[in-house]
């Protein structure tokens, strides 16, 4: 504020204070035709009440000081001397009181604006600063205000949101079914979630919703009925959630998968001609196989890993019917993961259908890197031959996500096609997404 940096400058102050009483002094010289003979001070009042309001008590009782030695020589009788009775006395006296009470009462006024000024900014600075977006809504349905988080939220500037219908943060799908519910939480407002058990979205400015959670309290703005509404962007949370859901199914689908391919190592164990100590030595390798298989998927968790070593323990007991030939490369833990999560789904459909599933079935498996528009790829190919004639499923279930969804998530894609050979699975992952 301009008076504040005033005050910071002393000198400046006592200047503006200079200045009014001069001004005082020509406007009563001007007047003097039209004041009672005996009040010399009423011009100099306001110079007083604007060195207090420029400069503080202190710089006030300095106008309060010139002004009376101004109005003593010049204006009282006799003029331009000295002298003086008892009641020019009481009348300066008189007029360095009411000075002072001038002084003092705008000064206390002025620390009482300035605290209150103090006090909204704190404010303001707490109410942008609150992570979650709050938006203010007038009885008719407008926006009175929105804090900086909430501008962020929407990708509004706060001038484009304020008087403008608060329907323009929501999706198109629902508005006008919104301006009835806005009206009915007018009618009897309470403070409670907005939509309790529904999922809700917001709209930005550009078009797209996100999943918000709103909560509504009723309160007064700037003298009029009003709804304070806190909205909190719960995306995150939905990731959250659906990647639980993923992963509840997936664990789900691998231990299914995994009695499978137990089974079938017991199937494949305990064939005749073999002792029972023979069969059990040789059960029990491939089951620990298949454990280490399972450590190793934990372990590309949390550190880069061989995709040669995930592709040669998940495969484990069926290393004999299996042959891989390329490159290795060292994946990251996310591309660890769907990568165990492929073989191991390719691995158990040899087994159920494919080429696992009799002695005589053989897979080739290839791995290489190609070049595309100068982005390496990483391709491997998965090819049953030897089993029985490949067939689509007549439904789409888990398995068909992990070998054909989820390489998406790399920019990648999986082909599978059906040959009466057997099956054959392409994964083409870029390089620069897995490394």
């Amino acid at each position: 504020m301009s008076f504040m940096v005033a005050r910071q400058r002393s000198a400046v102050a006592y200047g503006v204070a200079l200045a009014a009483v001069a001004l005082a002094a020509w406007a009563r010289w001007q007047a003097s035709d039209f004041f009672v003979e005996g009040v010399p001070f009423l011009t100099f009042f306001p110079a007083v009440l604007v060195a207090t309001v420029v400069g503080g008590v202190a710089v006030g009782l300095f106008a309060s000081a010139c002004s009376m030695v101004i109005a003593w020589y010049w204006f009282l009788a006799p003029a331009h001397e000295w002298a003086l009775d008892g009641k020019d006395a009481v009348s300066l006296g008189s007029f360095l009181l009411v000075s002072l009470m001038i002084a003092i009462v705008v000064s206390l006024l002025q620390h009482a604006v300035e605290r209150i000024a103090i006090q909204e900014q704190n404010l303001r600075s707490l109410f942008d600063s609150t992570p979650n977006g709050i938006v203010v809504v007038g009885p008719s349905g407008q926006i009175v205000e929105v804090n900086a988080s909430g501008e962020r939220l929407f990708g509004y500037n706060r001038a484009d949101l304020i008087g403008s219908e608060v329907e323009i943060l929501v999706p198109r799908t629902v508005a006008a079914l919104h301006v009835g519910l806005r009206r009915g939480f007018q009618a009897a407002p309470e403070t409670r979630p907005m939509g309790a058990g529904r999922d809700l979205c917001g709209r930005r400015k550009d078009g797209s919703e996100f999943p918000v959670e709103i909560g509504l309290t009723p309160m007064e703005w700037a003298g009029q009925k009003a709804v304070l509404a806190v909205v909190s962007d719960i995306t995150e949370r939905k990731q959250h959630e659906e990647s639980q859901g993923v992963l509840a199914r997936e664990l789900e689908h691998r231990v299914g998968n995994m009695f499978v391919v137990i089974l079938a190592m017991i199937r494949r164990t305990l064939t005749k001609g073999r002792s029972i100590a023979e069969a059990g030595e040789l059960l029990t390798q491939r089951v620990q196989l298949l454990a280490d298989a399972y450590a190793v998927l934990s372990e590309s968790l949390f550190k880069n890993i061989s995709l040669d070593r995930l592709f040669q323990i998940a495969i484990g007991g069926f290393k004999d019917q299996v042959q891989s030939t390329g490159v290795d490369v060292r994946v990251n833990a996310k591309a660890g993961q769907a990568f165990s999560f492929i073989v191991h789904e390719l691995l158990t459909n040899a087994v159920k259908h494919g080429a696992l599933s009799v002695s005589s079935g053989r897979i080739g498996v290839r791995k290489e890197i190609e070049t595309v528009d100068g982005r390496q790829v990483l391709v491997f190919d998965w090819q049953e031959s030897g089993g029985p004639p490949a067939a689509p499923s007549t439904r789409k279930g888990f398995g068909s996500f992990i070998l054909l969804d989820s390489p998406k998530q790399f920019g990648g894609e999986g082909r599978v096609a059906y040959d009466d050979s057997g099956l054959r699975y392409e994964l083409r992952l870029p390089l620069d997404a897995i490394r």
